[in-house]
């Protein structure tokens, strides 16, 4: 598979994970399919870790650990323990995953196109969404009515928690999941704030990268035609 194969690869299977999180709720075997959805961001780690291997070892352990908890997640559903290491697991890959997208974006190949960066950056963002997401379900974990639904009396889930993330990372704040202790209460604040300079960021970068080759175009055109 190409290099863009397995950037629409990755991106496919985000969309899919962080936002198809609901069919847990229909059921041990929806579960366990939803996790399979982890197979592709694997095979991209794994093409990372072939061609850079000493930027993309830091997976290895990071994909070991998440294929163990999901082992014992499956076989021990309905466990809060089982669900908190699973989510634990999942947190540590996809922040691996994403300093390595990150480091891609600062320092891209000469090789990547536009429509690259772009799938890379969505990844990215998708991936730091993602890593909250588990942050604040752990901390929910540990102490139970850090986070309260408005919506409703029943505990907060860490569907609900997934779902207050990308409402919190896009400052949307529909005020249905509330952070109610001053950690989750800070724990919100730093998401809002990374996630609106992480997206200023990555605009000024592509459009850096863009008058960059733009001009590198010109000049070598300019010299062909002299």
């Amino acid at each position: 598979m190409t290099q863009r194969g397995t950037l629409w690869l990755l991106f496919g299977c985000l969309v899919l994970l962080q936002f198809g999180y609901p069919v847990t709720n229909y059921g041990p075997w929806w579960t366990v399919g939803y996790l399979l959805l982890y197979g592709g961001v694997i095979f991209y780690g794994a093409r990372e870790i072939a061609i850079h291997p000493r930027a993309g070892w830091p997976i290895v352990p990071g994909v070991i650990l998440l294929v163990a908890a999901a082992v014992w997640f499956s076989l021990n559903q309905g466990e809060k323990q089982a669900t908190a290491i699973l989510l634990a697991a999942v947190g540590i890959f996809q922040l691996m995953l994403l300093v390595i997208l990150v480091r891609r974006l600062l320092q891209p190949s000469h090789h990547a196109s536009t429509i690259d960066m772009l799938l890379i950056a969505v990844s990215a963002y998708l991936l730091l969404g993602g890593v909250f997401g588990v942050i604040s379900s752990e901390l929910e974990f540990a102490v139970a009515g850090s986070y309260i639904d408005a919506t409703s009396a029943d505990p907060v889930t860490w569907q609900s928690l997934f779902y207050g993330s990308y409402v919190t990372i896009s400052t949307l704040g529909y005020g249905d999941i509330v952070p109610k202790s001053d950690w989750a209460r800070s724990l919100a604040s730093l998401e809002a704030v990374l996630g609106t300079l992480f997206v200023a960021v990555v605009i000024a970068r592509l459009v850096g990268l863009g008058g960059s080759r733009w001009r590198k175009d010109t000049a070598t055109h300019e010299a062909d035609a002299a």
